[in-house]
C-alpha cells in the first residue's frame, strides 16, 4: 500500500456546494508559489480561489483546506465535479521525484475513494478520470500548469496508475476525519479586534437562528429576505 503524507487542515472560505453533482475528475494543478504562502492566501475570501489539497515541496505534509463535500474554486467550469490538489512549487524549476510520487498517490487515493476509474480524463470520456489543469482549456481557467511538457506528463501518468495499482489510499498517520466548513464569522490569521468581531458575528447567528426556530423557518443562520419579513411582521405586532 502506497503511504501518503500527513494531512493538516486549514480552512478557506473560498467554497460553495457541488449543486448534487457527484466528483468524477481529480485534477492536479501547481500552486506557482510556495506551500505556505499559497496556504495563506487561500485561506482569504480576498483571493476568491481554494484547493481540496495543498501539498509541500518535499511532499511529506499535506494541507486540506476544502472538505471533499464541497466545491473548491481551482477549475472553473469543473469545479462542481472535480477534486482539485495542488503541488507547492514552480513549472519553471520543475519538480522533485519525492513530490510527484506523494502528488501521484493522493491523486490515485481520491481516485479510490470516488470509485473514479484510473484513467487520463478527457472530454471524449465526459472528463472522468484524473488530469492536469492544463488539459482543461478556456472551460478550465486557459492555465498551464502543472507542466506542457508531454514527456513530464507520460512520466506523471505512469506514477498515478503504479499508485493506483498499489493500492494508493489513506496511511494511518493521515487526518482523515470530515471537516467541518469554516463557520460564519471565520478570518484566518486574524489580529484581537477581528477576533472579537468574529465572537459577535457568532453571537448574531445564534439569535438568528433562534428566532428561525421560533418561526417555523429554515435554520440557517442567513438573515435573508424570509427571515427579514418574518422579524418585521414580529415587530409589527
Amino acid at each position: 500500500m502506497t503511504i501518503l503524507p500527513p494531512i493538516k487542515w486549514t480552512a478557506s472560505p473560498n467554497f460553495s456546494s457541488r449543486g448534487g453533482q457527484k466528483v468524477r475528475l481529480i485534477c492536479a494543478h501547481d500552486c506557482e508559489g510556495s506551500y505556505e504562502g499559497s496556504i495563506a492566501w487561500f485561506a482569504q475570501g480576498r483571493s476568491q480561489v481554494s484547493a481540496h489539497l495543498v501539498l509541500r515541496e518535499d511532499g511529506l505534509e499535506a494541507t486540506q483546506m476544502v472538505a471533499w463535500a464541497n466545491k473548491a474554486w481551482h477549475a472553473c467550469n469543473f469545479n462542481p465535479f472535480s477534486e482539485g490538489i495542488e503541488a507547492a512549487g514552480f513549472a519553471a524549476k520543475g519538480f522533485g521525484a519525492p513530490e510527484l510520487n506523494a502528488l501521484a498517490a493522493l491523486v490515485a487515493w481520491r481516485l479510490h475513494e470516488n470509485c473514479i476509474p484510473c484513467q487520463e480524463a478527457t472530454a471524449a470520456n465526459d472528463w472522468t478520470g484524473f488530469t492536469e489543469h492544463a488539459k482543461l482549456g478556456a472551460l478550465g481557467g486557459g492555465h498551464r500548469d502543472f507542466t506542457e511538457s508531454p514527456v513530464i506528463w507520460s512520466d506523471f501518468v505512469s506514477r498515478v496508475i503504479k499508485a493506483y495499482a498499489n493500492g494508493a489510499q489513506i496511511g494511518p498517520q493521515v487526518v482523515t476525519a470530515p471537516v467541518p466548513p469554516p463557520p460564519i464569522g471565520y478570518w484566518p490569521n486574524t489580529s484581537p479586534r477581528i477576533d472579537e468581531a468574529a465572537k459577535i458575528a457568532m453571537s448574531l447567528k445564534t439569535a438568528v437562528e433562534a428566532f428561525q426556530k421560533s418561526e417555523g423557518l429554515t435554520i440557517d443562520g442567513d438573515p435573508g429576505p424570509e427571515t427579514r419579513a418574518a422579524f418585521l411582521k414580529a415587530l409589527a405586532a
